[in-house]
């Protein structure tokens, strides 16, 4: 190796170590078990019980299975966007269909579409079969 390549290589890597933040580097050392403890169910606070129940759900449905959530909070911004995208992040494989859009508006076709209604902590009185029933809500197949 020449003088000048070792030089270069030398120039390169202080230029790279002296731009990488001293903030940065702490994150690849410090033990972050604490905050990810204490971050754990955050997101979970308005209704704690609802990942336990996604997890039921996934274990008594199949890959490919069309589930419609309903949940207390059938307004989009209260509360429906974060059951719908929790359920299709937790029910990975299977098609969530959504009964709200985002201004609101009920998709009840979405709703005779669903192989499966899940309900959570709401009772829900149509003709329907229990596949499966836990203490938070239940899976229920429509009676065509």
């Amino acid at each position: 190796m020449t003088l000048r390549r070792a030089l270069t290589i030398l120039c390169l890597a202080a230029i790279v170590a002296m731009s990488i933040g001293v903030r940065l580097m702490q994150v690849v050392f410090v033990d972050r078990e604490p905050l990810a403890r204490a971050l754990d169910g955050f997101y979970d606070r308005q209704w704690p019980q609802y990942p336990h129940f996604l997890a039921d759900l996934r274990e008594h449905t199949k890959p490919g299975d069309t589930i419609a959530v309903v949940v207390p909070a059938m307004g989009w911004d209260d509360g429906y966007s974060y059951a719908y995208y929790r359920a299709s992040y937790f029910l990975t494989g299977r098609e969530v269909l959504p009964l709200v859009t985002p201004d609101n508006r009920r998709l009840p076709q979405n709703f005779l579409a669903a192989k499966y209604i899940a309900v959570f902590g709401v009772r829900l009185r149509v003709p329907a079969d229990v596949i499966w029933q836990g203490d938070q809500g239940a899976l229920l197949r429509l009676r065509r």
